[in-house]
């Protein structure tokens, strides 16, 4: 008889729907935090909790209705973080001026990922950003 020892799975994915308001950051930054010390990927988790906060932070100024979800993924080299709204139209890319208060959400989302997109759907979108133990870009 041989006994072979039980492979521990791969904790899950994590996804939460929620209303994006101020209150609701601080707690899903926590949450971010948890899951990838839980995924073994602390080093990442300032990254990923910033660009969670920027993500949620679009759909609550921008979009007129603030109920989206979040999803975290575990990959081979990092995490996605995803959120999903009903907005049709895609985040935009901006140039601010440098006395301006806002509109680098997309540009720091951009610069911390290894890689960030848009899928749009028929009812909304999905915001996208892999960070990974690979070199960010705002370092190449």
């Amino acid at each position: 008889m041989v006994i072979t020892p039980a492979t521990e799975a791969d904790p899950p994915d994590y996804r939460q729907e929620l209303v994006a308001r101020p209150e609701t950051l601080a707690i899903m930054r926590r949450i971010v935090s948890a899951h990838l010390d839980l995924w073994d990927l602390r080093e990442l988790s300032d990254a990923a909790t910033l660009c969670a906060h920027e993500l949620l932070t679009n759909v609550m100024r921008h979009t007129g209705a603030p109920l989206c979800t979040i999803t975290l993924r575990r990959r081979p080299d990092g995490v996605r973080v995803t959120v999903s709204d009903s907005d049709t139209k895609p985040p935009e890319r901006r140039d601010p001026k440098w006395s301006e208060e806002s509109g680098r959400g997309v540009l720091l989302i951009a610069a911390l990922a290894a890689q960030c997109g848009t899928v749009m759907r028929q009812d909304g979108k999905d915001v996208w950003a892999d960070i990974s133990a690979t070199t960010p870009a705002y370092a190449t």
